[in-house]
């Protein structure tokens, strides 16, 4: 049987068909009891994946943070800086019952410099103070830390070693004509790194970030997995009814393909516009949500809450919607080789398997975003929408790497666009046979010649 012809002159063109079917496998999806239900439950996740970084400042405020304190040139020295610290930085603040209050620090003396080092490496210590005189006379103080630079204990300190360091000279200065009073010096030495180009991350940004990219990358997987298959079964239940016949004649393959993929796609977006948007809403207030949920910051000052942000949402989507139409083009061109839906599963098992090799590796990277290895597979057509996402939440990545990638990724979607096309034209014929994954290699080589 061969497929009809169709000039198109004599119908109503490509945009006018592809939009009647995308609008039918579009109301086909969204009408669906299942879809709604589905939705409904990622909704939540999305909300409470917006949340996790709260929860996460929770339980960080309940541990109390162990510091270490040592002056080995003048030991009086380290029981003068604990006390002053412990004052500056452990008194109750306002809005907190003084019977219930914890201490959010521990200062502990500490022998030696090298055993303060040792203890911040195996995570005993959560951070170091060293103070040295300078010679001039001034306070030198250095914080040893896995954290950032910018995070609230290294700005607390800050404030409070200048403190000691004023209370310290008052002391030791004569009665009769103090010494000019000299500015202390205050570091941050952080011990951990977590992005590609060696800026700080402390441990809760970094295990937030950690745990959202993993989410999100198994999100796109399973929705490229579930989507494409859509995709797939609707082209085989069509051809199982015969109805195929009747749209072939209607139609050129390209804009039965191009329909089906939007259609889908169509209800795809509006998953993810009911999921995204109340996650958008929390993202946008999480700091007066966080102010209603855990107080005043116990220092008066709060970081910024590392969870779900707008780039990385408009990045998600954006990487989303690319692989979509990669994956759904072949997928559709595999369950137009086959005239039952029983038999699709066979055809886009190399599919699954492709995207599954891609999701593997973008999680196994994650300790490894800057690696090469995941640089050469943020290029990739197939894995750049996972690796990408990747690299843009854990790594430093260039505005030029993300448009290459993204070039490269609507590029290839383009050209298997025409590749899909050709064996969906000549699937969509082919009836009362059970093609296996060499015949899908064998159209794809014949439609390329």
């Amino acid at each position: 049987m061969s497929a009809p012809s169709r000039s198109a002159a004599t119908g109503p063109g490509l945009r006018h068909n592809a939009w009647l079917i995308a609008r039918r496998e579009y109301l086909d999806r969204v009408r669906t009891r299942a879809f709604v239900a589905a939705t409904a439950v990622l909704a939540v996740v999305a909300v409470g994946l917006a949340l996790a970084p709260i929860g996460l400042r929770y339980i960080d405020r309940s541990v109390v943070a162990r510091i270490g304190v040592v002056a080995e040139a003048e030991p009086a020295l380290t029981a003068t800086v604990i006390g002053i610290l412990d004052q500056q930085l452990n008194k109750v603040p306002d809005g907190f019952d003084p019977a219930t209050w914890q201490k959010p620090y521990r200062f502990e003396t500490v022998a030696t410099e090298a055993g303060g080092r040792a203890a911040v490496d195996q995570d005993a210590l959560a951070g170091l103070v060293t103070v040295t005189r300078r010679p001039d006379g001034g306070l030198a103080f250095q914080f040893i830390t896995p954290g950032s630079p910018a995070g609230e204990t290294a700005v607390g300190l800050q404030f409070a070693t200048f403190g000691a360091a004023v209370l310290e000279w008052y002391d030791r200065s004569p009665r009769d004509g103090p010494d000019p009073f000299q500015m202390p010096t205050f570091e941050v030495v952080p011990t951990k790194t977590a992005t590609s180009d060696g800026t700080p991350l402390d441990p809760q940004t970094a295990a937030s970030r950690s745990v959202l990219d993993t989410i999100l990358i198994v999100l796109i997987f399973v929705t490229l997995t579930v989507y494409g298959m859509w995709v797939a079964t609707s082209v085989a239940a069509e051809k199982s009814t015969r109805v195929m016949e009747l749209l072939i004649s209607a139609a050129t393959p390209r804009e039965l393909l191009v329909g089906k993929v939007a259609g889908v796609g169509g209800a795809g977006l509006t998953q993810y516009a009911a999921i995204l948007i109340p996650a958008t809403l929390v993202v946008l207030f999480q700091d007066r949500i966080a102010g209603l949920i855990l107080g005043p910051s116990p220092m008066g000052r709060d970081e910024p809450l590392q969870g779900l942000t707008l780039p990385i949402l408009a990045a998600f989507l954006l990487f989303f919607l690319l692989g979509f139409v990669l994956y759904a083009l072949l997928y559709a061109a595999a369950g137009s080789l086959v005239s039952r839906q029983e038999d699709v599963q066979q055809l886009a098992l190399p599919l699954s398997l492709v995207s599954m090799a891609s999701y593997i590796a973008a999680v196994a990277g994650i300790p490894s975003v800057g690696s090469t290895m995941m640089v050469v597979l943020s290029f990739i057509p197939f894995s750049s929408p996972f690796v990408m996402l990747s690299r843009i939440m854990l790594g430093r990545v260039e505005p030029w790497e993300v448009a290459l990638s993204v070039t490269i990724l609507a590029a290839s979607s383009i050209a298997i666009l025409g590749l899909a096309s050709r064996i969906y034209a000549t699937g969509v014929v082919l009836y009362g046979q059970r093609p296996g994954v060499r015949d899908f290699f064998r159209a794809a080589r014949t439609a390329l010649r």
